[in-house]
This record gives structure tokens, sequence and C-alpha cells, in this order.
């Protein structure tokens, strides 16, 4: 197993996203959440900071392929984040560790890290609702089962991406954090 560590302010020793907005990854230790804002303003980092109070879990119903879409509404000037996974993609071990209770009890931890390219500006684990989890747990098993393919995958993402964030949101499970 490799160990990487890595210090806020310096660069982070792993892939980053090269454009602005998030992606979710399964890593050894559950889902991590990178997100790329380019030219972060101090009030930015500041929001990211305070947390988000409220977010959505929303698997739309009416496409064919399981999409995963988280929705977190940091508050202004930090823009409210979609970010979608899929569980194909991901690697195998790290998606079953995480499908696995711990305890009796869903693994509910999500940590996110906050980029200005290179440079890791901020970072933070956060603990998601378990019911939240579940429904995540959901749509995992029906990716995991289904017959899809990357570019079906592909095209069903676009067409999500016709609804703003707030519309996203609006349709999801909604949630507040603490």
């Amino acid at each position: 197993m490799n160990l990487h560590t890595y210090s806020v302010g310096s660069p982070f020793p792993g892939p980053v996203p090269l454009q602005e907005g998030a992606v979710l990854e399964m890593t050894a230790g559950g889902p991590v959440m990178l997100i790329q804002a380019p030219g972060l303003t101090r009030a930015e980092l500041q929001a990211f900071k305070k947390s988000f109070k409220r977010y959505a879990y929303w698997q739309p119903v009416d496409i064919p392929v399981p999409i995963a879409v988280w929705v977190f509404a940091f508050p202004a000037p930090l823009n409210p984040m979609d970010v979608n996974f899929d569980a194909r993609a991901a690697d195998r071990r790290h998606v079953d560790a995480f499908l696995e209770p711990e305890n009796g009890r869903v693994k509910n931890a999500m940590v996110i890290h906050l980029f200005d390219g290179p440079i890791l500006r901020a970072n933070k684990m956060v603990g998601l609702d378990s019911a939240a989890v579940r429904l995540f747990h959901e749509t995992i098993r029906a990716q995991l089962a289904a017959g899809y393919s990357r570019a079906d995958y592909d095209r069903y993402l676009s067409a999500l991406f016709s609804y703003s964030t707030a519309e996203m949101m609006a349709m999801g499970t909604a949630f507040k954090h603490r």
C-alpha cells in the first residue's frame, strides 16, 4: 500500500483535476472528492472551510444507466457543486470495501480536497447521513449489475448537464450537514 503525505499550501502528491469543477474517486479509504478551483479567492477558501449546510443525493430514474449524483451547497461565494460517480470505472477492490459495513454500520466518511491548480489549499473529512450513503450504495450496486458501456454512461451523463446544479439539488433527496 502506498501512503502519500500531503500538506496544505504544497503541491498534491497525486493526480488533481485539470479542469474547474469536482470529481469523485473511490480510494482504499472510501470516497474522495477533488475540487479544482483555479484562481481561488480568500472568500471562497473561507466558504469551503465553513462547509456546506445541506447536500442532496440524486439518482435519475428516467434513464437506463444508473448515475450517482451528489450536490453540495457550499456558502457564497463558493458555488454549489455537483459530482457524479461511476463504480464501473473505479478500482473494484475499493468499491467492494466501501460497500462492506464496518461494525454493522455503513461507512459514511468522505474526504474533500480543494485545489488551486496543483496546490492543495484545504481539505476536510465530512460524515454523510447514513441514509444518503445507503442510497449511494444502491446506485453503486445497480451500476455494477448493469451492462452499459462507458460511451452510454457519458451520453446519459451529458444529458443530465442540461439541468443546473440547483435543479439537481431540488430533484435529489435533501440532507442537512451539521
